[in-house]
């Protein structure tokens, strides 16, 4: 039988189950939408939990602040919404949504947390002077990777990570050199074996400012990838979950390296935004009309996500299946009137 609108009725249903599912995070546990923007989302690894950072103050009835942003975890099966305080970007999650990584003001500067919501506990990384910022966490939560930022400015960046169970902090980025090298963007394997970060040069001159670098954490051998081989600058996207695949840009490309092969594949003329846990897919802003979308690196097809939207490392799940990202456009679900960026989350079907 066919339909006015023309084709079968079969075919109608399969295209229903088979188009993208929009949903937005950034609501109360009600359902009510948020009273000013959000942003900065990431996703844990089974698809439940979003973290993300809002200027809300009605999305939990926690006392907030209302002149400094927090940070949000929504548990997308319920609905709840657990509040932590504060949080000025650079939310990490997880891979069970049990631990979020915040950076936030410390005792004297900004410093990096892990907040595990199971215990109830926020533990600060790094030393207060000075400051740090994390950048990673493990699947299971025991290790954070973070920058911890000199007492002095004349002093380098250097890569920490923290054995949360013992307490202990081993430097882990590559040690001083005369050239003096910022290590940062640190980005950590599910297991906590594998590292990937950027090394910038600060002084001496010529090309190749910028690296990225990979580190097997237990035999301490350093692989450096192509990196900026003349003024372009180059920076780390994110490490995929196996300590396989890294995805980096430089200059105006995004390239994805897969470490056990040595396939690179190159993206021309778009900025990487996040990379699947199985290095499969790459989230990317297409330079030339700021669209968010998702590549299938092995077939090379392209989807849109989103007309004008923003995406951190940590934003997809195993083979693209879910993204989350940030918009300000009103026409993604219906009701979308409170005029402000939103979280939202993208379902493959």
């Amino acid at each position: 039988m066919r339909t006015e609108a023309g084709g079968s009725r079969t075919e109608q249903a399969l295209r229903a189950r088979t188009k993208p599912r929009v949903e937005r995070a950034s609501l109360t546990a009600h359902g009510t939408e948020a009273n000013d923007a959000s942003w900065g989302a990431v996703i844990s690894a089974d698809g439940r939990y979003v973290a993300f950072t809002s200027k809300a103050t009605n999305l939990t009835p926690d006392p907030q602040n209302p002149y400094l942003p927090d940070t949000y975890v929504k548990d997308l099966r319920t609905g709840a919404v657990t509040f932590i305080r504060d949080g000025l970007g650079g939310v990490r999650i997880s891979a069970d949504g049990r631990c979020v990584g915040t950076n936030d003001f410390g005792a004297h500067d900004l410093q990096g947390f892990v907040h595990d919501l199971k215990a109830g506990t926020r533990q600060a990384l790094g030393s207060a002077r000075g400051g740090s910022r994390i950048t990673g966490l493990s699947g299971d939560c025991r290790y954070a990777v973070y920058t911890a930022n000199p007492h002095h400015p004349a002093d380098p960046q250097r890569i920490y990570l923290r054995d949360r169970t013992t307490g202990q902090d081993t430097l882990v980025s590559h040690p001083p050199t005369p050239e003096q090298y910022d290590m940062s963007d640190g980005s950590l394997s599910a297991d906590g074996r594998t590292l990937a970060y950027r090394a910038h040069r600060r002084l001496g001159d010529g090309p190749d400012r910028d690296d990225i670098v990979v580190a097997d954490l237990r035999t301490g051998k350093r692989r450096q990838l192509d990196g900026s081989q003349d003024d372009a600058t180059a920076g780390l996207v994110q490490l995929d979950a196996g300590g396989r695949a890294v995805a980096c840009t430089v200059g105006p490309d995004t390239y994805v390296h897969d470490l056990r092969t040595g396939r690179t594949t190159r993206l021309n003329g778009v900025r990487g935004r996040a990379l699947s846990p199985d290095g499969g897919h790459l989230l990317y802003t297409d330079g030339s009309t700021e669209a968010l979308r998702l590549r299938d690196l092995r077939s090379g097809a392209d989807h849109l996500v989103a007309a004008q939207a923003g995406a951190e490392p940590g934003a997809l799940t195993a083979h693209g299946r879910t993204a989350v990202f940030a918009t300000a456009a009103g026409d993604l679900v219906p009701s979308g009137t409170n005029g402000v960026a939103d979280v939202f989350v993208r379902h493959r079907r």
